[in-house]
């Protein structure tokens, strides 16, 4: 996701997972990053500069830019909360170019500039330059509606719903990463492009198409699905021939698991305990249009300067994916502004720089997908540009690694316009370390008084979760299912932990247990399969066989 992005989150049943762009945990739809700025709509504003003593944190940039970029990127990578590449661009010129941590940890292959990084929602911005070369070429109407290219989509919203409304996230639909089985079931596996639209695009409409502005990763499913009906060759191709080909992207592709791609690189979750294998993910479908891309740093610089140009699209549309849809607001987990920034693929906003004041706008785009995240941040009237891509990520209900790198990225624009800039602190212990370490030294009580008077709960549960799954593991069943029962005593509304603790106490043989969860998850959501089904697997064995007849 992809990007999203942060985000902070969206309940759902089993894995909480965000509205962001195909995201892997929950975030905020557009990340609005803590950073050294803040963001605004677009807006025609002067640049003001003002000569202040900096406050403590802050270093001036002094005649050395590239050393100072060098050092905040040495900084983030020390912190063990970035992995990735970097490109800084200034008035067309690379001005600094690394890569940093390793592209594959159990080889330890090192990144590079040339490591092919996962997009995520970034990639929204190429489905929309698609679209909006067939509207230039007359092929396509941002009026044209759902039902007009594809015959089989629902009437009653597909004849409401636009292009428009599809590219400025206002379509109403809601989006399938929120479904309670996204993460386990639904991102893993591959469908027909038709099937996957009816089966998971086409629910009932949240809101009026057209009123408020809602992330919807649906929608630019269904647009790569309109592409491809309206010029009879796959989304994939129309990327190639009208895209990566004339700009020269040639380390930049629609992603497929089963391709052997050369200097890709492994994705990763910074968990609860240390960097883990990302789960796995189908990147032919649920992401496909909306976020399933790679590219290199060097890549996203070509595409930058092709986006200055005419080359792929005339002025007229390109200043259309530039210009925030303002007449509607944004719904509550976009940030609720009065009025949308989004674009169409993009993100626009002007950036205050929050010691001297200097004003910039920024088109930008964030990404999260399983073990990456990427943030891109153009400075159009500044002529700069950041990419940051990385590869690793955060773990369901956590967002240090989306913090780091949205923060970087932000520096980054401060330096490149010779702004003060912030170095990042290194983390200390994490509340799980932190709790983990005192049940293994004083004991589970100690460990929840710890919490009781210092600790932070997860906004949609599961707040002991990683670490009772960390206790099992490690042969400590009983204290981890008794910390799921903690868990579940503080949050009891939470179905999906309900069921993962009955499903819990199911795994480790606590029959009874199980079957007492698995009722009161059936109280919550009568017809729910899994409940069911742990309900008649421990009722099975509980029951004691009947005697054998001689």
């Amino acid at each position: 996701m992809i990007t999203e992005t942060p985000a902070q989150e969206h309940p759902v049943p089993e894995h909480p997972v965000p509205e962001h762009p195909v995201p892997e945990h929950p975030v905020p739809e557009h990340p609005v990053p803590e950073t050294p700025a803040q963001e605004t709509p677009a807006q025609e504003t002067p640049a003001q500069e003002t000569t202040l003593e900096l406050p403590k944190g802050y270093l001036a940039v002094g005649t050395d830019k590239v050393a100072a970029i060098d050092q905040l990127c040495q900084a983030t990578a020390e912190t063990g909360l970035f992995s990735g590449a970097v490109l800084v661009a200034k008035d067309g010129q690379v001005l600094y170019e690394n890569a940093f941590g390793m592209a594959n940890q159990e080889w330890q292959v090192p990144n590079t500039v040339e490591t092919k990084f996962r997009l995520a929602s970034v990639s929204k911005q190429f489905c929309s330059m698609l679209v909006m070369q067939l509207v230039q070429e007359g092929r396509l109407s941002l009026d044209d509606s759902i039902s007009d290219h594809l015959t089989y989509y629902r009437k009653d919203s597909g004849d409401q719903i636009t292009i428009h409304h599809l590219l400025a996230h206002q379509s109403g639909l809601p989006d399938f990463t929120a479904s309670f089985d996204y993460r386990s079931k639904l991102s893993r596996l591959s469908f027909p492009p038709d099937e996957f639209i009816q089966q998971y695009c086409s629910g009932d409409l949240q809101h009026e198409p057209g009123t408020i502005y809602s992330y919807c990763n649906a929608g630019y499913c269904i647009l790569g699905r309109i592409i491809e009906k309206v010029t009879g060759k796959s989304f994939g191709r129309q990327l190639q021939e009208r895209i990566l080909d004339p700009v020269g992207m040639a380390n930049t592709g629609l992603d497929r698991n089963e391709a052997i791609l050369q200097h890709r690189a492994s994705g990763y979750t910074r968990g609860a305990f240390g960097l883990e294998n990302a789960d796995y993910i189908s990147m032919a479908t649920t992401p496909g249009p909306a976020g399933g891309m790679y590219s290199t740093v060097g890549d996203m610089f070509l595409w930058d300067r092709a986006l200055t140009t005419d080359k792929l699209l005339n002025k007229q549309y390109r200043d259309l994916m530039f210009t925030p849809n303002s007449q509607v607001p944004e719904v509550k987990a976009a940030g609720g502004r009065a009025r949308s920034i989004y674009g169409y693929g993009w993100q626009i906003t002007t950036r205050t720089h929050p010691v001297t004041k200097r004003r910039s706008k920024v088109i930008s785009h964030g990404g999260a997908i399983n073990g990456f995240r990427a943030m891109e941040y153009r400075l159009v009237d500044d002529d700069a540009f950041v990419i940051v891509l990385c590869n690793q990520g955060d773990p369901v209900g956590a967002a240090d690694v989306w913090r780091s790198v949205t923060r970087l990225s932000a520096e980054l624009t401060a330096i490149v316009n010779d702004q003060p800039y912030r170095l990042p602190a290194k983390p200390g212990l994490s509340q799980n370390q932190r709790l983990l370490r005192l049940v293994q030294s004083e004991g589970l009580e100690a460990a929840l008084q710890w919490f009781d008077e210092r600790g932070k709960p997860a906004a949609w549960g599961g707040t002991f979760l990683l670490l009772a799954e960390r206790l099992i593991a490690d042969g400590d069943v009983e204290t981890g299912l008794r910390l799921l029962e903690e868990d579940l005593a503080r949050t009891p509304s939470k179905v999906w932990m309900v069921r993962k603790t009955a499903q819990a106490f199911l795994d480790n043989g606590r029959y009874a247990k199980a079957l007492q969860y698995a009722e009161q998850g059936l109280q919550q959501r009568p017809h729910d399969e899994r409940f069911l089904d742990i309900a008649s697997e421990a009722s099975r064995r509980i029951k004691p066989l009947a005697p054998v007849s001689q």
